[in-house]
C-alpha cells in the first residue's frame, strides 16, 4: 500500500482506521524482521494463556437511582435482576403446590425450581411426579420431576412447628417468563431501606382465588412496621400464605419472599439461613461461559502493565512504530493475535499520538471520550427534563428508511454497521438536537467519513457498530450533549431506556428496558449470542394481558442508555450502554440484541483518536 498515490494511501488508511505512516526501505526491512519475530512471539504467548477468573460480583450502591447487575450470572445472588422486569400481578411468581392429600403455596426461584414448606409434601420415597404446581396467575400444570428435602427437616410434634421446613422442587422441563409469570427472589435481610409493600399472600381454599393483605411501610417507623407486619401473620397461622416484600430501593418492587413459615416463639423463620443449601441444590443450573476475545480491533492487555489497548497491525500504531523504526522498546511489544498472516500488537492509548505537532488536538479528543463526565455540566438535565434527546442523532438518508445514532463527542457518532455500509451518503443528512420531533431540529451537519468494524458480518450482524465523523463539530448545547461511552466491562445498569426515531410519527421515542443475563438469553432465546452482544427486553406492555404484546424491536442505530448520578452534587450522566442490532423473535415478545458498547470501547477510542489528528 505504500506504492501507492498519496491520496489514494490516504484513502486507504482511513479505511484501515489508520493515519498515513510513509516508510523507508530500512524501515521496512525492520518491519519485516519484526513480524517474525511477532510471530512466533505471539504463538508462544497463546500457548501460555492462563484461563480468565471471574470478576468479584458489584456491589449495589445506596442510591437506588444507580444500581447495576453483572454481566453474566452467578446464581441466586443476581436474581433481583436475573428476573429484572415490570410484573402484572402481585401473584406472578406464585404457584399453587398440591399433592393428594395437601394443597400450599410456593414461589418459583428460576425457570427450573420452586420452593415449598417441606411440611406440605409427602413422606419421603413418595414419586415426585404426585406433586402438581399450577401457576397462580397463569393456571399453568407444571409436574416435578426431583425433591429436595432439607437434611434437617422435622416434622412438626407436639413439642411445636416443623423444623428446617423447606423444599427445593426441581421442575419437569422449564417455565417460560413473561409479565404474568416471574421467579421470586430470596430476601436476606431483617429491614427495609425505603417505602416497600410488605405483603401477606394466601390462597383461599373456599373460592379457589389467590389473595394478599398489603401494608405500606415507610418513613423513620419502616422496620417497627415491618416487625409488626411479620408478628401478625405468624399469629394468623394460615397454613397457605407466605410473606413477601416489594421494596422501591435497589429491587425496583420486584416480588422477593421473606417467609414461608414461623417458629414456635411465632418470629418468621428467615431464608437467609437456607441460602447456602439452596445454593448447592441448584448450582448445577447455572451456565457460564468464556468471554475472551482476540483479533483485529479487539481490546486487549499491553505488557506486564496490563493497560487496555486495540489490537491492531504495528503499522496503525503511531508511538510503537515510531519506537521500533529507532531499535527501542522492541522487547515490550505486546502481541495480541493475526489478521490473515499478519501478527497484531496492542496499542494504548498513548501510542496513538502521532506526534508533537498534534499534542493539543490529541488531548482534546482523548478529554472527551475519556473525561466526559466531567464535561458539559451546564447543559446536563434529569431523563424527565428529556435529556434523552440530547445525545440521538437522525442519519437522513433520503430514502424511507432513515438511521439512528448516538453522539459521542463534538464530532463523532456511534451508529450499527448495518446502517451505512451500503447506503449512499453523499447527499445524507444528520439532524440533531431534536426537543421530540425531527421538524423542530436545531441542527444539521453532514458525513466526513466513516469507520465499520474492520469484523463486521452483514450475514450474522456481529461487530454492528460503526463510527461517523462529521464535517464540523456539532455546538453543544440543552439539546446537543453527548452521551458517554459505558466501558465497565463486568457490569451495566439496571435502568436503561431505548431512544430512537420512529419512523412514521417521525418523533424521537423512548421505551424502559430491562436487561437480560447473557447465558439466560443463549439458553432461553439465542444459542448463538456472542459475548460483545446483550438482549434487553423492552417494556412496550400498555396494559398487562397477553393481548397486548408489541413488537420490542428497536431500529438501526439506535442506543441503549442509562442515565446516572454522579458525584458529591449527583449530576445526571446519560451513558450509551449499547447500539441496536438485530431483534430475536422480538415481535413475540423475544428480546432485542444490542451491541456492548463496553466490549468495543478500546476500538472506539482508536479510531476516534487516529482519525482526529489526520490532516484535512
Amino acid at each position: 500500500e505504500h506504492d501507492l498515490p498519496d491520496q489514494s494511501r490516504s484513502r486507504l488508511c482511513r479505511e484501515r482506521f489508520c493515519v498515513k505512516c510513509p516508510l523507508n526501505l530500512r524501515s521496512a526491512m525492520l518491519l519485516a524482521n519484526y513480524r517474525v519475530t511477532l510471530f512466533v512471539a505471539t504463538i508462544i504467548a497463546s500457548s501460555v494463556v492462563k484461563p480468565g477468573s471471574a470478576e468479584n460480583l458489584p456491589g449495589m450502591l445506596l442510591d437506588y437511582r444507580n444500581s447495576f447487575l453483572s454481566y453474566e450470572q452467578k446464581g441466586l445472588d443476581t436474581c433481583p435482576f436475573t428476573y429484572f422486569r415490570e410484573t402484572c400481578s402481585d401473584f406472578a411468581h406464585v404457584t399453587v403446590v398440591s399433592t393428594p392429600n395437601t394443597t400450599c403455596l410456593g414461589t418459583f426461584i428460576s425457570e427450573q425450581f420452586a420452593l415449598v414448606r417441606a411440611s406440605c409434601l409427602p413422606p419421603a420415597g413418595t414419586a415426585p411426579s404426585s406433586i402438581r404446581l399450577v401457576t397462580a396467575k397463569t393456571a399453568q400444570s407444571i409436574m416435578a420431576s426431583a425433591v429436595f428435602i432439607h437434611p434437617d427437616f422435622q416434622r412438626s410434634g407436639s413439642a411445636g412447628p416443623s423444623v428446617m421446613d423447606l423444599a427445593v422442587l426441581k421442575l419437569n422441563g422449564s417455565v417460560s417468563f413473561n409479565q404474568n409469570l416471574a421467579a421470586s427472589c430470596l430476601w436476606a435481610s431483617d429491614s427495609v431501606e425505603m417505602y416497600s409493600k410488605v405483603q401477606e399472600v394466601y390462597y383461599d381454599l373456599s373460592t379457589n382465588k389467590m389473595k394478599q393483605n398489603s401494608t405500606i411501610c415507610t418513613g423513620d417507623s419502616k422496620n417497627d412496621c415491618l416487625k409488626s407486619v411479620q408478628r401478625q401473620w405468624c399469629q394468623r397461622k394460615s397454613p397457605n400464605s407466605l410473606l413477601q416484600i416489594r421494596e422501591l430501593g435497589k429491587y425496583k418492587m420486584h416480588p422477593m419472599l421473606a417467609s414461608l413459615a414461623c417458629d414456635s416463639n411465632g418470629e418468621i423463620v428467615s431464608l437467609v439461613q437456607y441460602l447456602p443449601w439452596i445454593r448447592e441444590v441448584t448450582k448445577n443450573a447455572d451456565i457460564e461461559y468464556d468471554l475472551t476475545n482476540t483479533g483485529l480491533g479487539e481490546k486487549c492487555t499491553k505488557g506486564e502493565s496490563e493497560e487496555e489497548g486495540v489490537c491492531m497491525p504495528i503499522e496503525m500504531c503511531p508511538q510503537v512504530l515510531k519506537n521500533f523504526k529507532k531499535l527501542q522498546h522492541s522487547d515490550k511489544l505486546s502481541p495480541c493475535g493475526f489478521e490473515g498472516n499478519e501478527p497484531l500488537t496492542c496499542c494504548a492509548t498513548e501510542d496513538m499520538l502521532v506526534g508533537p505537532e498534534k499534542q493539543d488536538t490529541f488531548s482534546g479528543i482523548v478529554a472527551e471520550i475519556e473525561q466526559c463526565e466531567r464535561m458539559y455540566d451546564e447543559f446536563r438535565r434529569t431523563p424527565e427534563e428529556y435529556q434523552l434527546n440530547a445525545q440521538v442523532a437522525v442519519i437522513d438518508l433520503h430514502e424511507s428508511l432513515n438511521c439512528s445514532a448516538t453522539l459521542i463527542t463534538a464530532r463523532y457518532l456511534l451508529t450499527s454497521a448495518q446502517c451505512i455500509s451500503n447506503a449512499n451518503l453523499k447527499n445524507a443528512v444528520v439532524w440533531l438536537g431534536m426537543s421530540n420531533d425531527i421538524d423542530g431540529v436545531s441542527q444539521s451537519n453532514r458525513i466526513h467519513s466513516v469507520y465499520p468494524h474492520p469484523k463486521f458480518n452483514p450475514k450474522t450482524n456481529r461487530n454492528n457498530v460503526a463510527i461517523v465523523k462529521l464535517t464540523s463539530p456539532v455546538l453543544i448545547q440543552p439539546y446537543s450533549v453527548p452521551a458517554c461511552l459505558w466501558h465497565t466491562k463486568s457490569k451495566m445498569p439496571t435502568t436503561l431506556d431505548s431512544t430512537g426515531f420512529d419512523q412514521a410519527e417521525r418523533t424521537i421515542a423512548a421505551t424502559s428496558a430491562s436487561p437480560m443475563y447473557y447465558g439466560d438469553c443463549r439458553r432461553l432465546y439465542n444459542p448463538e449470542l456472542i459475548p460483545a452482544e446483550m438482549c434487553v427486553h423492552h417494556q412496550v406492555l400498555k396494559e398487562c394481558g397477553p393481548q397486548d404484546v408489541r413488537s420490542s424491536c428497536g431500529d438501526p442505530g439506535s442506543g441503549l442508555y442509562s442515565t446516572l448520578y454522579v458525584g458529591e452534587d449527583m449530576k445526571p450522566v446519560t451513558y450509551l450502554v449499547g447500539v441496536y442490532s438485530y431483534g430475536f423473535q422480538c415481535d413475540k415478545g423475544g428480546p432485542a440484541i444490542y451491541s456492548r458498547v463496553s466490549e468495543y470501547y478500546a476500538w472506539i477510542k482508536s479510531v476516534i483518536y487516529l482519525t482526529a489528528q489526520e490532516q484535512e
